[in-house]
């Protein structure tokens, strides 16, 4: 991987004259000639060049570290991931933290400005994963999206817990639970905008005085357990400005975007309603447990408006949908819900999720219709309860200009959905008047993330539901949820032919394995550990085993809505464990993902940068910036 030199030039020409040396020189060229070639081959099938092309670089286009940078900035421990995706700027981070077992790991991350010949320029020095207390040494990934670079996403990995002392005493996360640690962080633009300028002049002599749109910073962090998920970059970061994340217990799709008051060019990300689920031509029929439907079916209230052309449903099936409207509706007063008179009804959702009311005019379930509405069979059909979507806006409190308080810095987190016993606010779609606080037995971690966003000057946004009410910049957040217990049970019952055979299931494991960024599709495998009772044709007692199967899955980013694709036959599980089981499941997984492979053109992939390397014991020998042929060698 060393740059090629003038020495080995000479030495090569100097073997190149007559007798064996000679021979072998040529052989040797033609080696190289050979691998190049094979390599511009391997263009036609993969449509871009490998990283690997040349293998030796001439010396103009290699700078050593040392030359570039301050021997005081390497020994204050700074390591170096790579080249930013435009080229521009050079990232590293250092991480830090006392000499004894209590102390938290402290994360900064570093832009550095990269020019060959001159020493590189710190543009700009955040902290990570704002006030979290981190126990151990983290793997680090920095990911850009394919089109996106107004903003990197940074994520940390705890794959060690902590010591078990610190796991007695501050009952910290055990071998079955693992921290992800999320961070959004702008990028230094290349000049400073209006806005920029006038934050500048605010604060002057400030170097962190940074516009919203280049200066935020939006922070989370959940738990995963096992079978841990896989970490999927390459998918999860697929549609710019969105990024999936894997809970264990829902996937949630987020997109984070900053706007200006006034803004008419604003554009909702997800569950924008562009697509429709098509309408079933004829009255659903009872199914069969041996033949599923095509579509999975969603709550009985949500079921698309039939057509005036179509004929009146019989009146069994009329009494058999308020029979089940009427389970739901009892099901729901049984919980402390209010009655059907005192608010309008919601759909049962997973996990206790309810579905609200968009800002568009939707129907709620069981809803009546306006006075000046049209006529039922053209009202357009209401959504099911399933959906689970929030935004929330983000803005600097007005008049805030100093740095709060130790105790309110990383309080959106604490207080937010999930990690509070009380919360703060409630995610319901911006455009609804603010309710009371919800239930908190609905607010969950696997409904909403929370969030902690701040400015690069350390200030909390301040969450709000109200876009009409922002002045300014404004950060936005959306969440669409999918619950995976749900779709497990769902597709289940209405689209397995083994179905009837079902018990329970006991463990799942979820791998994405396409995302259309075009049609805001996503593809994804659910590997199933379940208890069934054996097919009626095999002998013996007729007791439950265990099963291993798998469920493919769309989810559509544009509805919130998801279709069954495929349904696996049950294999029966014998003298394995649940990781080799797991373990060939991920391996099927790639194999799959790897015949859907479709080359994609040199800019439409996911950057990333990881320090891999060191928790191997080793280092990179060098930072390559593949499109432009430059490297760092290290």
């Amino acid at each position: 991987m060393a740059p090629s030199s003038k020495s080995e030039r000479n030495s090569g020409a100097g073997s190149g004259g007559g007798g064996p040396g000679g021979a072998g020189g040529k052989r040797a060229a033609g080696r190289r000639r050979e691998h190049v070639l094979k390599q511009l081959e391997r263009v036609k099938i993969s449509g871009q060049l490998s990283p690997r092309l040349f293998r030796k670089l001439p010396p103009r286009v290699c700078v050593s570290l040392k030359n570039i940078v301050d021997e005081d900035f390497l020994y204050a421990g700074h390591i170096f991931l790579g080249f930013s995706k435009c080229g521009r700027y050079v990232l590293s981070y250092t991480s830090s933290s006392g000499d004894d077992d209590f102390s938290f790991y402290i994360y900064h991350l570093y832009w550095w400005e990269f020019n060959v010949h001159s020493k590189l320029k710190l543009v700009r020095q955040v902290r990570l994963f704002q006030d979290e207390e981190i126990y151990s040494d983290l793997y680090l990934t920095v990911c850009e999206w394919p089109s996106d670079a107004s903003k990197v996403i940074v994520f940390g990995f705890n794959t060690r817990s902590a010591n078990g002392m610190l796991m007695n005493m501050m009952m910290m996360s055990d071998e079955n639970h693992r921290d992800i640690y999320v961070s959004t962080v702008a990028v230094p633009p290349p000049g400073r905008c209006a806005a920029c300028q006038d934050a500048s002049r605010a604060h002057p002599g400030d170097p962190n005085a940074q516009c919203l749109r280049h200066g935020f910073m939006l922070h989370t962090k959940y738990q995963v357990v096992y079978p841990f998920p896989t970490f999927q970059p390459a998918f999860q970061l697929k549609k710019d400005q969105v990024v999936l994340l894997n809970t264990s217990y829902s996937l949630v799709a987020c997109a984070v975007s900053v706007h200006s008051a006034g803004d008419r060019s604003f554009c909702q990300i997800l569950y924008d309603h562009s697509t429709c689920p098509p309408a079933p031509a004829s009255p659903p029929e009872p199914q069969s447990p041996e033949l599923p439907p095509a579509l999975p079916s969603f709550c009985p209230e949500a079921a698309p408006a039939r057509s005036s052309g179509s004929p009146e449903p019989s009146p069994a099936i009329a009494k058999a949908k308020e029979f089940v409207a009427d389970i739901f509706r009892r099901a729901k007063e049984a919980k402390g819900g209010a009655p059907e008179e005192a608010r309008p009804a919601l759909c049962p959702g997973p996990s206790g999720s309810r579905c609200r009311a968009h800002s568009e005019p939707l129907a709620l379930c069981g809803e009546a219709a306006p006075r000046d509405s049209p006529p039922a069979s053209e009202a357009p059909a209401p959504e099911p309860g399933y959906i689970n979507y929030t935004k929330l806006y983000y803005v600097l409190e007005s008049g805030e200009g100093t740095e709060p308080e130790d105790g309110e810095r990383g309080a959106g987190m604490w207080q937010g959905l999930g990690w509070g016993s009380q919360p703060r606010w409630s995610p319901c779609p911006p455009s609804t008047p603010s309710p009371l606080p919800a239930s908190p037995e609905f607010e969950d971690d696997k409904i909403s993330l929370p969030f902690v966003v701040t400015d690069l000057r350390g200030r909390n946004l301040r969450p709000m539901r109200e876009q009409t009410a922002v002045q300014g910049q404004y950060l936005t957040v959306e969440q669409l949820t999918l619950d995976f217990e749900y779709v497990i049970n769902e597709v289940i019952r209405h689209d397995a032919t083994w179905g009837h055979q079902f018990c329970s299931f006991s463990d799942y494991d979820i791998v994405i394995l396409e995302v259309c960024p075009e049609t805001n599709q996503v593809l994804i495998n659910i590997g199933l550990l379940l208890l069934a009772f054996p097919s009626p044709t095999e002998e013996g007692q007729l007791r439950p085993k265990t099963y291993h199967t798998s469920l493919k899955v769309a989810w559509d980013l544009n509805t919130g809505i998801f279709e069954t694709v495929s349904v696996g036959d049950l294999t029966e599980v014998k003298g394995q464990t649940s990781g080799s089981v797991w373990s060939s499941y991920r391996k099927s997984c790639v194999d799959m993902v790897m015949k859907w492979l479709v080359p994609e053109s040199s800019g439409r992939y996911v950057n990333r940068m990881t320090n891999e390397a060191l928790h191997k014991g080793c280092s990179l020998k060098v930072l390559a910036d593949s499109e432009r042929y430059t490297w760092i060698v290290l």
